[in-house]
């Protein structure tokens, strides 16, 4: 998901990447909770079968389905933040605040776009200043790296 502010008078332009997400944590934990409630009633007949090992290794089960989830979640909040300003470009990466952060000159920035080596991959869009590079939205899909792609443009020449 790509969210972009460019200000016409100012120069100051602003694009904010987030990877998309599929469902919400609200809807991950309804999952987890039903196949829990399932898991527990069938361990429970098994067990009352005299099958009763089946219970402790279902709930690992679902203890391991809610960290895969979890971590999956986790992921999928982190944020990039690009701003254009008259004099500087400032990268920050983060979930709920900027962890790192990268600040270019502006004059000796530039930003290009590396072609798949593989056909049906997307493109890959870098940053470059005094011969270092930072890859930007590398969790974005093919459709919002073209987006970001046109959004830069926008952005360098406003």
């Amino acid at each position: 998901m790509i969210e972009t502010s460019i200000n016409k008078n100012t120069g100051l332009s602003t694009i904010v990447l987030k990877p998309n997400n599929s469902s919400s944590w609200q809807f991950n934990m309804k999952i987890v909770a039903s196949l829990s409630f399932i898991a527990f009633f069938i361990s429970s007949y098994l067990a009352l079968q005299g099958l009763w090992l089946v219970f402790p290794f279902s709930f690992l089960a679902i203890g391991f389905l809610f960290i895969c989830l979890y971590l999956r979640m986790r992921a999928n909040i982190k944020t990039e933040v690009i701003t254009f300003d008259e004099n500087t470009v400032l990268v920050e990466r983060g979930r709920y605040h900027a962890e790192k952060s990268w600040k270019y000159h502006r004059l000796w920035t530039k930003i290009f776009v590396k072609k798949p080596t593989i056909r049906g991959y997307p493109k890959k869009v870098f940053i470059r200043s005094r011969g270092k590079e930072l890859e930007l939205g590398s969790f974005l899909n093919k459709k919002d790296k073209e987006i970001l792609i046109k959004d830069l443009k926008a952005a360098v020449y406003a």
